[in-house]
């Protein structure tokens, strides 16, 4: 009868540790997901930030119309805000003049400047850029169309 008892004794101790095991595989499972959360929910805030920068950019665009730079290159690096931007409450971002054209999308050969705004979140870490190009149409007093926009990858 001891001897059972050493048996189950022996089985109940392999089955809690068994059972430990699956409960610390489950928390580190747990703590993954949640840490993936959390990076994806600042991604997300990050692109909304950038977002809304393009926003308050575009509005802004008539009043803050540069010279044009010819061949300009978008800003080299854009996630560490190496030169001139202009602050927003959500961002940052820089408004490039490309130049006159008559043959932006929807504008049926009407002249338009054509401008390039890089938009930056506030955010640090995992911090977003977006890019965009807009048409401002010379001949009449036009909101600004924008013909395109990209998200630009941290490249460091």
């Amino acid at each position: 009868m001891t001897r059972q008892r050493g048996v189950v004794l022996l089985l109940a101790l392999v089955m809690s540790l068994l059972l430990g095991l699956l409960a610390a595989s489950a928390l580190t499972d747990a703590q993954q997901e949640a840490r993936m959360t959390r990076i994806l929910g600042e991604g997300l805030k990050g692109f909304e930030q950038a977002e809304e920068t393009l926003s308050v950019a575009a509005a802004r665009l008539p009043a803050l119309l540069p010279g044009v730079c010819n061949g300009c290159q978008p800003p080299k690096h854009p996630h560490r805000l190496l030169g001139q931007w202009h602050a927003t409450p959500s961002g940052y971002f820089q408004v490039q003049n490309l130049g006159m054209s008559t043959r932006a999308t929807h504008l049926s050969d009407q002249p338009a400047t054509l401008v390039r705004v890089t938009a930056v979140s506030r955010q640090v870490e995992n911090r977003q850029v977006l890019e965009a190009v807009y048409a401002l149409p010379t001949a009449q007093a036009q909101a600004p169309q924008r013909l395109l926009w990209r998200q630009r990858p941290r490249e460091d």
